[in-house]
């Protein structure tokens, strides 16, 4: 409560840091009670968690009262030195959907160094490290080490970075040819091979009726490109990552063909949200929720082409 009435900005956080080796071992509802004491919603027990968890890593001088910022070595960097440490074995960084962000401010002066010679894979060009980061990498490899060398970063040959974009994605930063280039690409095509981990995943309607996953990834993908004329809308292979039963199927894949393709061609040919004996009739997302759901359903996948996987084999006599 002093700290809040001394009018400082950020009460809450930077009586976090201060005690935060009191307040790391207590419960939730314990700091809900230190902050409902101290007049702010329980809204800021998340707040307060995350200055806990910087406090750790904050120094205080008591002599006058400076707090000091100590360097934390991330996930480039600590790759950097593993690398480095062990030139003989391969270091992987991987980045998963690296056009999820801004990738020129991500990578700052870094990316420089991703110009590799040809003939020792090392960066071409070294760029200066700022002075935290050279005391910690000359604290890891010794002052004068190849990979600090007049406080410069140089990438080893040995450590490799993997990156993965999904150029379907909506939303997302643009990323300029100059960085591009400084790639290699690899297009992964969608695969409906039944003998991967995606082709044995299967859509359970109801107890009597399943489909298997790639088997209608195939037929709705050609569906969706021609009521688009682009790949962009279509389904990748783990646009679900496990087996689903009727429910989740809905929410999550029906959902999207409503709303990403099939809701802006109602009423024309391109929409292929069909129903019906003859697979003619148009509905809507909403009448998934009613008590013919199964029928609809059965009936969309009719529409599409999509056989169930224990159909019976009408060549085999019906069990008596």
């Amino acid at each position: 409560m002093e700290i809040k009435n001394s009018g400082t900005s950020y009460p809450v956080h930077k009586f976090a840091v201060e005690y935060y080796f009191a307040l790391e071992g207590l419960s939730r509802a314990d700091k809900e009670s230190i902050i409902t004491a101290a007049d702010f919603t329980t809204n800021y027990v998340t707040e307060m968690d995350k200055a806990i968890a910087a406090g750790r890593y904050v120094k205080r001088d008591e002599k006058d009262s400076n707090i000091v910022y100590r360097f934390l070595p991330q996930v480039f960097t600590n790759a950097y030195v593993q690398a480095w440490k062990n030139p003989e074995k391969p270091t992987y960084l991987i980045i998963e959907e690296i056009n999820r962000g801004n990738c020129a401010q991500i990578f700052g002066d870094l990316f420089q160094l991703l110009d590799r010679d040809k003939v020792t894979g090392k960066s071409e060009y070294p760029i200066k490290a700022d002075k935290d980061l050279v005391a910690y990498i000359e604290k890891e490899l010794g002052a004068g080490h190849e990979g600090i060398k007049n406080g410069e970063l140089c990438l080893p040959s040995n450590l490799i970075i993997y990156a993965t974009m999904n150029t379907s994605d909506q939303s997302l930063f643009p990323m300029d040819s100059a960085f591009k280039r400084r790639w290699d690409w690899e297009y992964v095509p969608i695969n409906y091979d039944k003998n991967i981990d995606s082709g044995k995943f299967i859509i359970k309607l109801d107890d009597d009726t399943k489909y298997l996953w790639v088997d209608f990834l195939e037929k709705v993908n050609d569906k969706i490109y021609d009521a688009t004329n682009s790949e962009d809308k279509q389904m990748g292979n783990f646009f679900i990552k496990k087996s689903v039963d009727a429910k989740e199927f809905i929410n999550k894949v029906m959902f999207y063909l409503w709303n990403e393709v099939c809701k802006e061609e109602y009423g024309t040919q391109r929409n292929f949200f069909r129903k019906g004996k003859d697979g003619k009739t148009e509905f809507k997302f909403t009448e998934l929720f009613g008590a013919n759901q199964t029928t609809i359903l059965n009936e969309f996948m009719t529409s599409l082409g999509v056989e169930p996987t224990n159909k019976p084999n009408p060549e085999e006599p019906a069990a008596e």
